[in-house]
């Protein structure tokens, strides 16, 4: 190491920026060097704006919002949307395909309280896309969806393109790295204030789904009823945070046999917790991890 990069070194500084979006906390860091001060401040202050205006498009609890009027609209007319919005519609019925299925943007119904849970409401090809207009109609039905992968990949662009060369963007969970490798940890499903598994990481997204938190609030499209098979908890790792998500709660509803096809067919590695308290590792993560104790 040179004496410049030894004198940047020791002069990195740390900015965070905590928010509200998406109905959770997200928590972005990066570290900068003085001269980086105001360009990291912006594109801090960039991302923030960026994950409001997506939360203002894709929140089905905004009156106003795309994602509103879609649904208020379900079976009527089709509803022309914003480029971001029509892309991670398109990107969800791609996954949808993927996972034959069990990856589904309109299962809302099913976790609606009062809502008898029917699996004759669910069909994420009702979903109809109009890219010459980039306009969308739902066969009525309500839609749910996912953002937050995405939303970590376009933050992460924009940071690079800023010249950011390290930063951690943390949106309620779901973790992109930009940078240098970091030690990153898997929460025991068991005990959540223990950690079960370690692993380095570097420029990658991480995504855990699980059952742990808000208890069986992921549903099987196929049965109408909460994911039943044998997994607790699914961390998913690659390049790719959209399809990441997607396939972080495919993987509860496929359970720990299926799930290694899945990840493997999405060019993705993952971490499987069982309800057993067992571990399962994808190939490429088997010489990455470092395993706590984990205890039912």
């Amino acid at each position: 190491m040179d004496t410049e990069t030894q004198e940047e070194v020791k002069d990195m500084g740390t900015m965070e920026k905590m928010f509200i979006a998406f109905g959770t906390v997200n928590h972005i860091t990066v570290d900068f060097t003085p001269s980086e001060r105001e360009t990291v401040r912006q594109a801090l202050e960039r991302a923030e704006r960026y994950m409001e205006e997506m939360d203002d498009r894709l929140s089905v609890f905004k009156e106003d919002s795309e994602i509103s009027q879609i649904n208020r609209h379900a079976g009527l007319c089709d509803i022309q949307v914003s480029e971001d919005t029509f892309t991670l519609l398109r990107l969800c019925r791609q996954y949808g395909n993927q996972t034959g299925g069990v990856f589904d943007i309109t299962t809302k119904p099913l976790t609606d309280a009062g809502e008898p849970p029917t699996a004759a409401r669910v069909n994420y090809r009702d979903v109809l896309l109009d890219a010459k207009h980039r306009s969308v109609r739902l066969r009525g039905m309500q839609l749910g969806g996912i953002a937050k992968g995405y939303a970590a990949d376009k933050i992460a662009v924009m940071f690079r393109a800023s010249g950011v060369r390290s930063a951690v963007i943390n949106l309620g969970g779901t973790v992109r790295h930009i940078g240098p490798s970091r030690r990153t940890g898997v929460r025991n499903p068991f005990s959540p204030g223990e950690v079960a598994v370690t692993f380095d990481s570097a420029g990658e997204v991480i995504v855990t789904s699980g059952l742990y938190e808000r208890g069986s609030h992921i549903y099987d499209p196929a049965t109408g009823q909460p994911a039943a098979a044998d997994l607790v908890s699914a961390t998913v790792v690659g390049d790719n945070g959209a399809a990441a998500d997607a396939a972080a709660t495919a993987c509860i509803v496929l359970g720990t046999q299926k799930s290694v096809g899945l990840l493997s067919a999405f060019g993705l590695e993952g971490i499987l917790i069982r309800k057993d308290g067992g571990i399962f590792a994808t190939k490429g993560m088997q010489a990455r991890i470092t395993l706590g104790t984990v205890q039912k």
